[in-house]
């Protein structure tokens, strides 16, 4: 174990990587006043992945670096989340060592048509310490002084949650094991938040039924443990991957899946791609080097067993 923090964010455009950049240096600046003794370093992706010639590669050498490392923080600001960090989230909560998020987006979000808003998700406040202020102080008129003051207040907690759980010495981590198998999927609960999912969510009900299978929908509104069990007492998780950035939750919950040593079916019938500079794909590498992908429903029949292509 290296005692370092793996340091995740969003880095798709210049702002984003100025700010991982600058919350990187704060908390190496951190180690080195001697506030997180235990701690030698950080590992941020996109600055010591460089020179991998493969997104695999990166995906290989991201998820080593994580095993590696003895906790998460992350920068989740922005109207979507990337579902690789949040993929990473996941994967390092089911490892049992903390994760530390910071967030200075006024947005709060729901998830189908629950009335309860958190900021990023109920299931990632659940798995992951967020910090997050987005009010300035009222007395503070200029602009720029009410965005350093939220700034400032947040790294104040941020710091205070770090010395907490790495001022002295590291709690060893205790990974989430998977439980008594009682279905053959957990279903993502993102299949029923839309008219056209809702469909496809029957259809594949349907087909796993026909099988002669089991499956559990999940439920990221209410009982975020209750939901989490029910992916750990299942064979395999389907999510859904058909928006050009996945909700956040389903990220997290593949992580996990993945830590608990299961290879999740993503359906993803979408055809918008991005480009990076080692590959175009349809889906974040985190997710596409962790899991079997459906492009559409006759492929994850196949998946699931009830018909031959």
């Amino acid at each position: 174990m290296a005692n370092q923090l793996y340091n995740q964010c969003r880095v798709y455009c210049a702002p984003w990587r100025l700010d991982a950049l600058n919350l990187n240096d704060i908390i190496d600046q951190w180690i080195d006043d001697g506030l997180l003794p235990p701690l030698i370093h950080t590992f941020l992706p996109y600055r010591d992945d460089a020179g991998a010639s493969s997104e695999e590669d990166i995906f290989v050498n991201d998820v080593a670096n994580m095993d590696n490392s003895v906790g998460v923080i992350g920068y989740f600001d922005g109207g979507t989340y990337d579902s690789g960090c949040a993929w990473e989230v996941g994967y390092a909560w089911a490892l049992g060592m903390p994760v530390h998020l910071i967030t200075t987006d006024f947005l709060l979000w729901a998830a189908g048509n629950s009335t309860e808003f958190y900021p990023i998700s109920k299931l990632t406040n659940y798995v992951a310490n967020v910090v997050s202020v987005s009010d300035s102080d009222v007395s503070i008129s200029n602009y720029r002084e009410q965005t350093n003051d939220i700034i400032k207040r947040a790294l104040q907690i941020f710091q205070q949650n770090l010395i907490a759980d790495f001022g002295t010495a590291i709690t060893p981590a205790e990974p989430v094991a998977s439980l008594p198998i009682e279905y053959d999927y957990y279903l993502d609960p993102n299949f029923m938040y839309t008219e056209p999912s809702r469909g496809l969510l029957e259809k594949i009900k349907d087909a796993i039924s026909s099988a002669g299978k089991t499956f559990i929908v999940g439920d990221n509104m209410n009982d975020i443990a209750t939901d989490i069990d029910n992916l750990r007492k299942s064979r395999q998780a389907i999510f859904y991957s058909d928006t050009f950035e996945p909700n956040v939750d389903t990220g997290i919950m593949n992580g996990i899946a993945y830590a608990l040593g299961q290879q999740s079916i993503i359906y993803c019938s979408k055809q918008q791609k991005y480009q990076s500079v080692l590959a175009t794909d349809y889906l974040n590498l985190m997710i596409t080097w962790s899991s079997t992908v459906a492009h559409s429903f006759a492929e994850l029949e196949v998946l699931i067993g009830n018909t031959k292509l």
